[in-house]
């Protein structure tokens, strides 16, 4: 090839104006490839970069959103906490007060009896004194080793801020003498309701009911 053409150059003949164009050709085509290359490679980068960008806002955003999540529920369960233990104070002041008789009954005297009265209204009260009076009189008391068992049916609020409790109540009579030998051990079990008050030392039991008759058993 280079043969001919430096023949025809000797011999005056020169190569067509597309011979002469076509290396310039070549090197615009090689190099629009590499600027297209280099362009395309740049919009990759530009379109990662930008999808980093919008993951770590989505991220950002996510973890904002759990945390304002959890926040809320803390609240709630706080809130939800707070309301429950509200409710349940009247039922927790009953069980004190009953614990209270309890005891009164393994020791009781006047001065077990009167310090009830933070916790009983006079009314309700008398309804208690009825076991430890026998007690006393008889210089019993009970031996202790069996506890009341108390299983709320319902609380619901009455009038003036009071709250309503029933309750089904098993205690064990297990009466004692003053050398803790065993004189008498009934079993009772009954239904009762209890009218609890709010006042400013906590609750107080204002009234007792039976409903019903008690079911009374030797034990």
């Amino acid at each position: 090839m280079l043969y001919c053409i430096t023949d025809m150059r000797v011999a005056g003949v020169e190569p067509s104006p597309m011979r002469r164009l076509f290396p310039l050709i070549v090197v615009l085509v090689v190099l629009g490839a590499v600027i297209g290359i280099v362009l395309w490679a740049r919009q990759q980068d530009s379109a990662r970069r930008l999808a980093e960008d919008r993951a770590d806002i989505a991220e950002t955003e996510l973890v904002a959103a759990q945390a304002s999540l959890t926040a809320i529920a803390r609240v709630s369960l706080a809130a939800t906490a707070t309301a429950v233990a509200e409710n349940n104070e009247p039922e927790m002041a009953l069980r004190r007060s009953l614990d209270l008789v309890f005891e009164a009954y393994k020791d009781p005297s006047e001065g077990k009896l009167k310090a009830l009265t933070d916790a009983f209204s006079s009314d309700a009260l008398s309804f208690e004194r009825t076991e430890a009076e026998h007690l006393i009189s008889g210089g019993l008391h009970l031996a202790g080793g069996t506890p009341y068992q108390l299983e709320v049916l319902s609380s619901t609020p009455g009038g003036s801020g009071d709250t309503n409790i029933s309750t089904h109540e098993i205690w064990t009579y297990d009466e004692v003498d003053n050398q803790e030998r065993h004189v008498r051990c009934v079993r009772e079990e009954s239904d009762q309701s209890y009218t609890l008050r709010k006042i400013a030392a906590g609750w107080r039991v204002e009234d007792v009911t039976l409903n019903g008759p008690p079911h009374r058993a030797d034990c």
